[in-house]
């Protein structure tokens, strides 16, 4: 039997016989049902998304300074009548009093901001469903994290001996991020498997006051890769000839925290590429990625929360050179192709108990000008039951990243229900 199979189906019997003794001293099983389909409002009037995901997770305590965790999907396409097991996470922890120590296929989360996090580059993501939720779309790695309590300070080590990349739709030209042909027939050459090609970084935390405060580093491969094209002599054009990662180093610093009743962030990652003098047109020069924003919820219990986005490329001595480096989409970062951008969030609890939500979600691509708009209703009729019906709607310049999808608006319902 696969063993993508064996795992879940010892988690689905898991269930139903409760384990005792040495093995398992304490243990969780929970999960949740989620249904989603999406519509294109606007023809051809193709199904945009008919899923099912069933998301297990196994939490269990092994003793007094050991636990593990896994954490598992099945996907269901029911436009494309297939079906697969996913595991995001399964690794095992290690308490002292001095420190943890976790290892195993895992998600690691850094940055403050919302949704728009430069130093959160730990794990990719897929891209194919960009309206699926941040937590979600991330691939999950084989890494191994250190925390050491240092007094009021933590220091920690991450070391990545699995690579991964960011997954674009290229089979979904509807969604093409990367407008190339012959994109997606192309495998993309893979750093080799070897010590010396690990990833490693650490990052520094500390409390001062009401903020919390990091620095962070980071040396490995950029998440994104690098079309590589040669000249085809007979038709006198460039063609994609393969896709490659560079080497890359991130200097980074966040902070978060609490200004009268403002919540306030920010985060800053200087990129340091191959082309650390700005000489080599192949390859983007050095980069600054910033994202500032706070929030604020007023006395009706409205939410806002505003941020704003800017990356800085260095090294430009003229006009041409700027036009040119701005061509060649980030490696690390944020994720998606834009250079200035604002987001907003407005949301609002209702309801007898406040368990239902409306929300309206906007991220508009400044110098290019486009924008999404994710306007949702959450309906939460029992606890462990949530409806939600919303829309995703695209505009803007033909230029832009969110004016290339216009014709893309969706309607939509979800159903999940968690246990």
């Amino acid at each position: 039997m696969n063993n993508l199979v064996i795992i879940p189906v010892i988690l689905l019997l898991l269930l139903f016989y409760p384990l005792e003794g040495a093995f398992c001293q304490n243990y969780e099983i929970r999960g949740s049902v989620r249904e989603w389909i999406k519509n294109y409002i606007e023809g051809p009037q193709d199904q945009g998304l008919m899923e099912t995901r069933i998301k297990m997770e196994l939490l269990s305590t092994m003793g007094e300074s050991s636990a593990f965790h896994v954490k598992s999907y099945y996907i269901y396409d029911g436009i494309k009548k297939t079906g697969e097991w996913e595991f995001q996470e399964a690794y095992v922890d290690l308490y002292y009093g001095w420190g943890d120590f976790r290892f195993g296929k895992q998600i690691v989360a850094w940055g403050k901001a919302d949704e728009l996090n430069p130093t959160d580059i730990l794990n990719p993501q897929r891209l194919g469903n960009f309206s699926e939720v941040k937590n979600i779309r991330k691939i999950g790695l084989m890494m191994f994290k250190g925390s050491f309590w240092l007094g009021e300070n933590t220091l920690t080590f991450v070391w990545k001996p699995e690579f991964d990349y960011y997954r674009f739709p290229t089979d979904n030209p509807r969604f093409s991020f990367i407008p190339i042909p012959g994109l997606g027939e192309l495998q993309p050459d893979l750093p080799e498997n070897e010590l010396k090609n690990t990833e490693w970084a650490l990052k520094f935390e500390r409390t001062i006051g009401l903020y919390d405060i990091s620095v962070s580093y980071f040396e490995g491969w950029e998440n994104i890769f690098t079309p590589i094209f040669t000249y085809d002599p007979n038709h006198q054009v460039q063609i994609l000839d393969k896709l490659t990662f560079r080497r890359i180093k991130m200097f980074s610093a966040d902070m978060a925290g609490s200004f009268h009743s403002f919540g306030v962030w920010t985060e800053a990652a200087y990129f340091r590429t191959e082309d650390s003098g700005g000489n080599d047109p192949a390859v983007k020069n050095p980069y600054i990625q910033i994202v500032a924003g706070t929030d604020y919820t007023f006395m009706n219990g409205l939410k806002v929360n505003l941020q704003y986005f800017k990356e800085y490329i260095t090294m430009i001595n003229n006009d041409s050179e700027e036009q040119m480096e701005e061509s060649i989409m980030s490696r690390l970062g944020l994720g998606f192709p834009m250079r200035q951008a604002f987001s907003s969030r407005f949301s609002r609890d209702f309801g007898p108990s406040e368990q239902h939500s409306a929300e309206i979600f906007t991220l508009y691509d400044i110098d290019e000008s486009g924008y999404m708009v994710q306007p949702k209703i959450i309906y939460s009729p029992e606890d462990a039951l949530n409806l939600e019906f919303g829309l995703n709607l695209y505009g803007g310049g033909s230029e832009s990243m969110f004016g290339r999808f216009k014709k893309n608006d969706e309607v939509y319902i979800k159903a999940e229900f968690s246990f």
